[in-house]
């Protein structure tokens, strides 16, 4: 069951040693992370899933590496045998001083897994054991502004002002109700993971609290933390329905 659930950007600058210099530019969203990351924590869980985009859905234990030599820094993370995509490298790096708090599995979700696949995922990562933390990995439009690596699209910021209200109300019917189509025109990264969000939650009553909503490289950055009031689940069948309905 879902006790708890962060969510969080994975741009490498969030890491300073890759920011370089402009690594003040993040230092309020570092600080949400850390809060939204304590949060979770505080729900005690059993198992914490990593979750992120890559170009195939996969599992991973903790025996895993992430790297930043890409990026510029020769750091990594973790010395196992598979090596994870970057959405869970920053995951990875973000639990670093966490990691003796309760077991971690890494989870990667193929960027055109569909709305339903996403949702059947997040049901079924929900189900891992008795209580579950999910640690959610995904950016927003990097179509803000002319400048942004996707030049500019009209509703890209409509658009990211969505998901921050989704987050911030803990609104699952919205983030399964998130289109593929759109999320690619507009290059939103962390659509799968959060439609994920969406099945794992599903069956509980999140309260939703946004921490962090900024774009300062224009691409939309949001830190959100979850939390379940009460032990009643409700139904979550309208939502299955509608991300179900999606691929049709």
């Amino acid at each position: 069951m879902l006790v708890a659930a962060g969510v969080f950007p994975h741009p490498p600058v969030l890491v300073p040693g890759v920011a370089g210099q402009r690594s003040a530019d993040l230092d309020g969203t570092r600080a949400n992370c850390e809060l939204a990351l304590n949060r979770l924590f505080d729900a005690d869980p059993e198992l914490v899933v990593v979750l992120g985009g890559d170009d195939r859905t996969a599992c991973h234990g903790s025996d895993v590496t992430g790297t930043l030599a890409p990026y510029g820094q020769a750091t990594t993370f973790g010395d196992g045998s598979a090596r994870l995509p970057l959405s869970l490298t920053i995951g990875r790096w973000l639990l670093e001083s966490h990691l003796d708090r309760a077991a971690c599995e890494f989870h990667s979700v193929a960027w055109n897994a569909t709305p339903a696949e996403c949702f059947r995922l997040g049901e079924r990562i929900a189900d891992r054991a008795t209580q579950v933390a999910l640690l959610v990995l995904g950016d927003g439009s990097a179509c803000r502004t002319e400048r942004s690596p996707g030049f500019l699209e009209p509703d890209a910021i409509a658009y990211d002002d969505h998901i921050a209200e989704a987050l911030r109300g803990g609104d699952t019917t919205a983030l399964a109700a998130l289109r593929p189509e759109t999320a690619e025109r507009l290059l939103v990264a962390g659509r799968p993971a959060w439609q994920v969000l969406a099945g794992a939650a599903s069956e509980r009553s999140p309260v939703g609290e946004l921490l962090d909503y900024s774009a300062p490289y224009g691409v939309g950055y949001f830190v959100a933390s979850w939390r379940f009031a009460g032990s009643s689940p409700r139904s979550g069948r309208a939502e299955r329905d509608r991300a179900e309905a999606l691929t049709e």
